[in-house]
């Protein structure tokens, strides 16, 4: 950037870490986080300047605000506006309530909808220059979550400046990032199908085969007969399922409520069915001595809850009910232990839907290990699909020192899972995993990678 004539040679400032955290409290999200800050805080021109930067977002939203770095000599009065890529204002603020120095927000009157992959420009005005910059800050493009700030080039231009009144930036010089913000809320969807790798489970290969015929359960729906084999039935339970029989197996069937062992010694084996919990806070499946096998789960406040000695292979874990109108918020999870052992997760798509609402609810992960009631121990968790959830992370492995048998999971083991990145980039909104104690006895981390290559790490 030329400064009246004379170049000003900037410190270039360390590229900060991809993917920073969101700058507010709520559901918003940024190019850069409270804890980033300039190389070079203050620039030695008083001059009145627009400074703003280039950006786009990968999905639709809303543009609630713009943020701007300031220096203890920048002391305005500042204006913050968004602008199409073309030059049309959308949108001013004043800024108010200033702190001396740091990061500054105003939020728009209204929030201002933006479009996909579109270009859009943030900027603000200082009467008293003393702006922040660093230059080669955009030499290379700044991404978080659905965010990106592209690297300044001849043909989009980064890093922007207009000398004067106010209006729309149209300079550059030498790629200079002017640390102006946006903060964004992005509209919340979800697909109605997960666009899952070839070879995972889905809803067209998981569930009762094709050409079978379904009749009536008419039997009792508490089940105290060992070895029974419900086939090819539709089981409509009013009051749900309780099983107090060992090796009872449902198999090519649908199962519309939710369905749980409730004695010692009872088991249950779901086969090449569907079970479809429905609105309970039950567990679509739970309890202990459970096998899944090539079914689809979806309903009830968790997909499968175990509390030892279960497996689920081949199947689709999915769309979870969350209560609005509850008294306070449920928690959802694809697959959920408060404590157990003897697990095995081994080729599902693990998917946890629902999205926060207004009292807490939401989901935790799509697998959630907790030593809450025993230890977790002797786990496999292998060749699973972790779909992009709204949860704050795909995975907890059972590190969860505040609980009571939260302190050393061991047996866990996850090796060769694949995690989708989605809309954060990440798979969950903060990171793919959380809580797995990479130091515990026979806990093995291995061959996790992202859907679009790259190796996913437990840290």
């Amino acid at each position: 950037m030329k400064h009246r004539g004379k170049a000003v040679l900037l410190m270039a400032a360390t590229i900060v870490a991809f993917f920073a955290a969101p700058a507010n409290a709520d559901d918003s999200v940024s190019l850069w986080s409270d804890a980033d800050t300039p190389g070079t805080i203050d620039v030695d021109d008083s001059s009145a300047v627009e400074l703003g930067t280039l950006f786009r977002s990968d999905v639709g939203g809303t543009v609630t605000g713009v943020r701007f770095y300031k220096s203890a000599a920048n002391t305005g009065p500042h204006t913050g506006s968004l602008w199409t890529g073309d030059g049309d204002r959308l949108a001013q603020v004043t800024f108010t309530g200033e702190t001396a120095s740091g990061w500054q927000t105003a939020a728009f009157a209204q929030p201002v909808p933006i479009d996909a992959d579109r270009d859009y420009v943030v900027s603000y005005h200082t009467t008293t220059g003393h702006y922040s910059a660093d230059n080669n800050g955009f030499a290379q493009a700044r991404d978080s979550g659905p965010l990106h700030a592209p690297a300044d080039t001849p043909d989009r231009f980064n890093g922007r400046f207009r000398y004067g009144p106010g209006g729309f930036p149209t300079s550059t010089w030498a790629s200079t990032n002017y640390w102006v913000d946006v903060t964004f809320t992005p509209t919340p969807t979800i697909p109605e199908e997960p666009p899952v790798q070839t070879g995972f489970p889905n809803a067209d290969n998981t569930g009762v085969p094709a050409g079978v015929t379904l009749t009536p359960f008419t039997e009792p729906c508490n089940f105290h007969t060992d070895n029974q084999v419900i086939d090819r039935k539709i089981v409509d339970c009013a009051d749900g399922i309780q099983v107090y029989a060992g090796n009872v197996t449902f198999r090519n069937s649908v199962i519309n409520r939710a369905i749980e062992t409730n004695a010692a010694g009872a088991s249950i084996t779901i086969v090449d069915s569907e079970v479809r919990a429905g609105a309970t806070s039950w567990a679509a499946v739970s309890g202990t001595d459970v096998t899944v096998l090539r079914s689809e789960i979806t309903g009830g406040q968790h997909s499968v809850r175990c509390d030892g000695d279960c497996l689920v292979q081949d199947s689709y874990l999915h769309d979870q009910f969350n209560d609005p109108n509850s008294s306070f918020g449920y928690h959802n999870n694809g697959f959920l232990s408060n404590g157990g052992s003897g697990m095995v997760l081994r080729h599902n798509t693990l998917w946890c839907t629902p999205l926060d609402n207004e009292i807490g609810g939401g989901c935790s992960t799509n697998l959630s290990l907790f030593g809450d009631f025993a230890p977790i121990t002797n786990v496999t968790v292998e060749n699973n699909y972790f779909h992009a959830t709204p949860a704050a992370y795909c995975g907890s492995f059972g590190y969860n020192p505040g609980k009571t048998h939260g302190d050393n999971p061991s047996g866990v083991v996850v090796r060769d899972n694949v995690f989708e990145r989605g809309p954060s980039g990440h798979c969950g909104g903060v990171g793919p995993v959380t809580s797995f104690l990479t130091t515990g006895p026979g806990n093995v981390w291995t061959g996790n990678t992202w859907s679009d290559g790259g190796t996913v790490d437990p840290a």
